[in-house]
């Protein structure tokens, strides 16, 4: 049987609201209303309350003094930050253990792969999820939870960054496989600088790509990129 995982209420709205947010039901700069959120639920406002703090704490929502909460524009700059700041952690992660990643997470990152190679445009969302997964093996893999907890409040900026613009959806999912593979062989080296230089090169594609989509370059932008190199 497989382990059950208990999630509280708040955890559950923060998902319900959340999904809100990438489906676009509720769009950058739409107000939330703590009151109508728990009517819709039929539950009292102290979650709501909870769940928002915590998408606070994510960076999709945003609290303004005399108008209240919102759901947050997320920029390029933001996208920026939210990457740069994953191959910290990362790499980070990956300099503890010298490169030398065990074979339970290998495995593990293995068989979120495998699920990256069957996805379709129709469970689109998967897509992050299954981003998630891969990367936060090599966070966990420290048992480190302060570290993998900073690290996990940047995850749904970074789906809300893949919903940004106005994707190929079939291109993004056909890439997934391609793009994690490339850093999967290299994490299968227990090569340090190897892998680490992967996982920069991985989050490098998308800031290029951003930064490609809006015309500009990265000293335009302000941005260091030696760093992600």
């Amino acid at each position: 049987m497989g382990r059950l995982e208990y999630r509280t209420l708040r955890e559950n709205i923060a998902d319900a609201i959340r999904m809100k947010i990438i489906n676009k039901e509720l769009k950058p700069g739409d107000r939330i209303v703590e009151a109508e959120l728990a009517n819709e639920f039929g539950i009292s406002r102290g979650p709501v309350r909870e769940a928002l703090r915590q998408l606070e704490n994510e960076g999709l929502i945003e609290y303004t003094r005399n108008i209240g909460c919102s759901v947050k524009q997320i920029t390029i700059q933001d996208s920026y930050e939210i990457y740069f700041m994953r191959i910290g952690y990362e790499t980070m992660a990956v300099k503890l253990v010298g490169g030398k990643i065990s074979d339970e997470t290998l495995a593990r990152m293995e068989a979120t792969l495998d699920k990256m190679k069957n996805l379709d445009v129709e469970h689109y969302d998967d897509v992050f999820v299954h981003d998630n997964e891969f990367h936060g093996e090599l966070v966990k893999m420290v048992n480190m939870p302060r570290l993998y907890q900073a690290w996990c409040l940047l995850n749904y900026g970074s789906v809300i960054s893949g919903y940004a613009e106005d994707l190929d959806k079939k291109r993004v999912v056909s890439r997934q496989y391609i793009l994690h593979k490339e850093l999967m062989d290299a994490c299968r080296t227990g090569n340090t600088e190897r892998i680490c230089r992967a996982i920069s090169e991985h989050y490098m594609k998308t800031i290029k790509h951003l930064l490609k989509e809006q015309g500009i370059t990265g000293e335009e932008a302000g941005f260091c990129m030696d760093f992600l190199l």
